[in-house]
């Protein structure tokens, strides 16, 4: 990723508006570059609007990324806002096993004190699947959180296991650090945490806040409630730690009609459901009713039972829009929005209280099910005669909110000629993908499609073709808008459009980079065009790599011969590039037609560089572009005597020897190349690490070609996050996996010894899962026998989990556990024969 983009997006992150929310996400979607993609999740981390929202929640709910999606729930986490912590309410009980850990650990960050009930419930659950990552999370939270209940389940974690991993040790020391109060116990704990230097740290520091905590006394915390100027948000939590009743007590010593609103303050540090009392108490001596409830809304989290009786006592004043408002609210989660609706939507200046109470419905029903929202949507668009303005906001909610409403269909092309509504509907066509969007934004008069340039270009990217399309692409092809050029092309690149091959060739000469850019990227799509082969070999000499690397990307898409000389012409002069050599040799000759001309140009490429870093990938693309083309005559080697002999004796040995490529089978002959060179009779010393080597790199080819390219790979295109989810549940989603868990939750103790288990390889392989490279990068991650012995321990066996069995992901045929178990054995085995000889080993 460029220095360029990578400044950009933190600006855009800066920025915090509607606008660099929107380039943000563009970037995303646009980016090539995955580092790209994390920094804009970590940049939208910083925004409150709902597009950037609905953005994250997409990733959490939809991608395949694990790190993605990590990233955005951690990223979503830092709004300690209403519609993260709708959000999260909702989702930490549907979400995956590989997400609930980063989930628990943000709702500590997010403040949400009404899921620590579920946090503590969990403790016990994580404990018993030692799942290490989600417990130390869980721990971290519940001390955020003062979760006062969890210092039990922690001393006893503590005291239950005397070589507890590091990472629970330190969490638990935190927690315990924001929760005791009897620093004497803590103190006991000392001579266990000498070793370890960052240990005895953190311990220190517990240690201090513990000391400082116990000095203090229930009539203390009161006293800095009540009568300090600015009291810190975290003293109510606290009273936590106190009987209840005692701290009810110690409340009712201040006077209620002074105190109203410190009262509020204090409430949340009493256990939910003894709240109601006290709060109508409150609400009764409040001098201003508006501002109890905007108070209570942000300092009260809950108060069971309150609602309907508050709502009762409260009649007279809620007849104030206002103050109703707030009231809402404040009870959010509880009131009935199509009730309420008819107070706030029957306004005379219905845009003054509508679109807040729009705003307040559209954050609250991200916690609710769909059927819900469905039926509070209709309601609110078919039982009230709306103003622009909240038609306009209830639009944008049904968008927010993923739900597609037929009277807002049925009714699209009269709504979009409101100018009002247009920006509204826009983000609804582009989410829903309407067909009637397109009639409706063609018929616009040319100065509005004009200004409307930046919001319809996008929302092109997603229909099919259609003569509404080309109508309005037509408009943008000859602007002076360098952008709205741009915009044109990014259709073309999913969308590509006979017609517009000319103009997407012309402009890989603009002078703008963007322009030129996109252009090259949309010719890829016009694989048989010679004139669109030829405008991209001449962007092969670009001096911007970039250019360079996106219009190689494109040609080795193409199927013209221009195009496929240009991409071999290019592989010859950049040799010494890992990625171009990489490129080709994953992306060339896609429509698998060969051509004995290219056998030819690899072959002298290999003949020239025996030493190539990269001489299996260029032997491989050799033997691809032979065997389609059914041209094995041009790769084959001498035919003598000595060779039919050996070919004769494989085939005895392997009987399926005729049907294997030819890479394999030169492998093989190179195997046994070592004994034609000791003469009949003679009984000479044969060194058999040649052997050795060319014997495992047949086996490699055979699994890459017959394991990976027809069961592994294509599976793995389509179901990334189950693997990813596999992972995470064997063990593997922890920073030090240990062989002994790992060994376990596979149900391989005692069947494979811990000193053969491939740990240290599993490890490495599933980083390349977790992160999504495995797609890209293959051949590097699949570098020998022993990756192959990974995937038939890990994902070709059924795996009983304490929630269930699991797999196998890759079930293959006649393959039953036990011969899985045996084949990787072997499989390491000979790699461990293997690596020796490559490093000068012989064997006689």
């Amino acid at each position: 990723m460029s220095g360029q983009v990578s400044h950009q997006i933190r600006e855009w992150g800066l920025a915090l508006t509607p606008d660099a929310a929107r380039h943000l996400i563009r970037t995303y979607r646009e980016s090539e570059w995955r580092t790209a993609r994390l920094e804009v999740i970590q940049a939208l981390g910083r925004f409150q609007d709902s597009r950037s929202f609905q953005f994250l929640a997409e990733i959490i709910e939809n991608n395949q990324d694990l790190a993605e999606q990590e990233l955005a729930v951690l990223s979503l986490g830092q709004r300690r806002n209403r519609m993260a912590s709708a959000f999260f309410k909702k989702y930490y009980t549907q979400a995956p096993d590989t997400l609930k850990a980063v989930v628990a650990y943000s709702i500590g960050q997010s403040q949400i004190f009404s899921l620590s009930a579920n946090l503590l419930q969990d403790f016990d659950t994580a404990f018993a699947k030692q799942d290490n990552i989600w417990l130390k999370n869980l721990i971290l939270s519940l001390g955020e959180l003062k979760e006062f209940k969890a210092r039990e389940k922690i001393w006893r974690l503590l005291a239950g296991q005397v070589h507890l991993e590091s990472d629970l040790v330190l969490a638990s020391l935190f927690a315990l650090g924001r929760l005791e109060r009897d620093s004497v116990a803590l103190k006991a704990q000392e001579a266990r945490f000498f070793d370890n230097s960052l240990t005895h740290q953190v311990f220190q520091s517990a240690l201090s806040q513990v000391q400082i905590r116990s000095q203090f006394k229930l009539e203390d915390y009161l006293s800095k409630i009540f009568e300090s100027p600015d009291p810190h948000p975290v003293l109510p939590l606290e009273l936590k730690g106190f009987d209840k009743e005692e701290v009810v007590l110690g409340i009712s010593l201040f006077p209620i009609e002074q105190y109203w609103e410190r009262y509020l303050f204090a409430l949340r540090g009493l256990p939910a459901e003894t709240r109601k009392d006290l709060a109508l108490k409150i609400y009764v001596a409040a001098s201003d009713k508006k501002r109890f409830f905007t108070l209570f809304a942000s300092q009260v989290e809950e108060a069971p039972g309150l609602y309907p009786v508050l709502r009762t006592l409260a009649q007279n004043d809620l007849l104030d829009a206002e103050t109703r408002l707030r009231f809402c609210e404040a009870f959010a989660q509880e009131i009935d929005f199509l009730e309420e609706a008819k107070v706030f939507l029957s306004q005379q200046n219905q845009d003054l209280f509508g679109i807040p109470f729009l705003n307040l419905w559209n954050e609250t029903a991200l916690a609710k099910s769909k059927p819900e929202i469905k039926k509070e949507l209709h309601g609110l668009l078919t039982g009230f005669t709306l103003s622009e303005g909240t038609l306009a906001r209830l639009i944008r909610a049904s968008v927010e909110l993923g739900m597609m409403e037929k009277s807002l269909n049925d009714a699209w092309l009269n709504h979009f000629k409101t100018p009002s509504l247009r920006s509204s509907l826009l983000l609804y066509a582009e989410r829903f993908d309407l067909a009637s969007s397109l009639k409706g934004i063609s018929l616009l008069p040319k100065s509005e499609i004009d200004s409307l340039g930046g919001r319809i270009l996008p929302l092109l990217e997603n229909v099919g073709e259609s003569g509404e399309v080309d109508k309005i692409l037509s408009h943008y092809e000859n602007h002076l808008n360098f952008e709205y050029l741009a915009g044109v092309l990014r259709v073309l690149r999913r969308l590509p459009i006979a017609r517009f091959e000319k103009f997407a060739i012309e402009k890989t000469k603009h002078q703008n980079p963007l322009v030129e850019l996109n252009a090259v990227i949309a010719l890829k799509l016009y694989p048989g065009s010679r004139e669109a082969s030829e405008a991209l070999s001449l962007k092969l000499e670009s001096a911007s790599p970039v250019i360079q690397g996106r219009a190689l990307d494109s040609l080795c898409a193409h199927t013209t011969l221009l195009g496929k000389r240009a991409v071999m012409q290019f592989l010859k002069s950049h040799l010494s590039d890992e990625e171009v050599v990489d490129k080709v040799y994953r992306s060339f000759d896609k429509d698998g037609k060969g051509g004995e001309e290219f056998a030819q140009v690899l072959n002298q490429i290999l003949s020239n560089n025996p030493d190539h870093p990269q001489w299996e990938k260029l032997v491989s693309l050799r033997d691809r572009l032979s065997t389609a083309s059914s041209k094995e005559t041009v790769l084959s080697t001498n035919t003598s005597p000595e060779l039919e002999a050996i070919d004769e004796r494989l085939k005895l040995a392997i009987p399926k020897f005729d049907k294997l490529d030819l890479t394999t089978k030169l492998a093989l002959r190179a195997a046994e190349q070592p004994f034609l060179q000791v003469g009949e009779g003679e009984n000479l010393p044969i060194d058999k690490a040649p052997t050795v080597l060319e014997y495992c790199k047949a086996l490699d080819l055979i699994l890459d070609r017959h394991l990976g390219q027809k069961y592994l790979f294509p599976k793995l295109d389509r179901e990334l996050h189950d693997f990813q989810t596999l992972w995470h549940r064997v063990g593997f989603g922890e920073d030090y996996p240990q062989a002994e868990k790992v060994m376990t939750l596979l149900g391989l103790k005692g069947k494979i010894t811990p000193e053969n288990f491939p740990l240290h390889k599993a490890k490495m392989m599933c980083g390349t899962f977790f992160n999504g490279k495995i797609l890209q990068d293959r051949f590097k991650i699949f570098d020998g026998l022993r990756a192959w012995a990974v995937i038939f321990l890990v994902f070709s066996r059924k795996i009983n989990l304490s929630t269930g069995a699991v797999g196998p992901l890759l079930k293959l045929p006649n393959f039953s556990d036990e011969v899985c178990i045996s084949v990787a054995k072997r499989l390491m085995m000979l790699q461990d024969l293997r690596n020796p000889a490559a490093h000068r080993q012989t064997y006689n």
